[in-house]
């Protein structure tokens, strides 16, 4: 499985990260943070972010295999432009940027350029509040933006501009406000991923949802570091309702020895492990109402 990252929190990738997470299982991640001399708290060490960011599904992973389905784009489904005028502080706008990513990655999709302009007008403006903006080529991504067979190009050039504004954040000691992002993209993902199967059931990304449950485990582990901070406190204390619904769902991964392919001339490793998700849809539903639920709570800023 192909896909495109999109987003401040995930890393440009040609290859299938499809069983990333699971392989990750068994990683201890409480070992992949060092401390930081500078503020005495636990800083996330580079490698401990990058297999989190290679293990998440990206905005566009999920949006293509909604769009797959067969459902019709649903505006409703995103977080509304004005909200961003809710968010007051730091954490607030960082934890809003990921959401905004996430509706960006579904947006362009489905070649909604009407509103990719106004989506990317509210990223900019977040990301210039948190000081990072100077790494967002506004202009040129609006240009793109309002014409969807620029698709390729808005995708990279925006790919880049993010990874830029990551990498800053975490070499300034601002590791928080990564983390915050990582996980407010990651959410909407999945209230994209679990609204769409909650009226249209595909097996694929229920797999793709189910899969989740290693991902929050490292979300809630990396969250924790930063747990003095109330808004991720309460963060904390929402995922770990929903961890409690996730740990009933089991997930298994089967190795298979990988093979080499001739792929346009190159050589490539086709990896042919497989994951097996047992997700019941009592357990899809209560997941769904609890994403849904956290994530109003955060987007409204209640």
């Amino acid at each position: 499985m192909k896909y495109i990252i999109f987003s401040i929190v995930v890393s440009l990738s040609l290859f299938s990260c499809r069983n990333t997470a699971n392989k990750n299982e068994n990683q201890d991640f409480s070992k992949l943070v060092n401390e930081s001399s500078e503020d005495s708290v636990l800083a996330i060490s580079e490698e401990s972010m990058n297999n989190i960011i290679q293990s998440l599904p990206s905005p566009l992973e999920i949006s293509s295999k909604i769009k797959e389905t067969g459902v019709k784009f649903d505006e409703q489904l995103l977080n509304k432009t004005k909200n961003s005028d809710l968010y007051s502080v730091d954490v607030q706008k960082a934890f809003a940027l990921g959401i905004y990513a996430g509706d960006l990655g579904y947006i362009n999709m489905y070649g909604k350029s009407y509103l990719a302009v106004d989506y990317l007008t509210v990223i900019k403006k977040i990301a210039d509040d948190l000081q990072i903006g100077q790494f967002f080529d506004f202009e040129t991504l609006k240009r793109l933006g309002a014409n969807s067979e620029n698709l390729d190009s808005l995708l990279y050039l925006s790919t880049v501009s993010f990874e830029k504004m990551d990498r800053y954040l975490r070499e300034q000691k601002r590791g928080k406000l990564s983390v915050l992002t990582v996980t407010g993209t990651w959410l909407e993902s999945m209230h994209l991923a679990t609204s769409v199967v909650n009226s249209q059931a595909d097996n694929g990304l229920i797999e793709r949802i189910g899969e989740q449950k290693m991902i929050l485990d490292q979300l809630l582990l990396v969250l924790s570091i930063y747990k003095n901070d109330e808004y991720i406190n309460e963060l904390i204390a929402a995922l770990g309702e929903l961890k409690t619904e996730y740990d009933k769902v089991s997930v298994s991964y089967i190795y298979a020895e990988p093979e080499t392919k001739e792929v346009n001339g190159r050589l490539v490793i086709v990896d042919n492990s497989k994951t097996e998700v047992r997700l019941d849809s009592e357990q899809l539903k209560q997941i769904t109402m609890l994403i849904g639920k956290i994530r109003l709570k955060l987007i409204l800023n209640t």
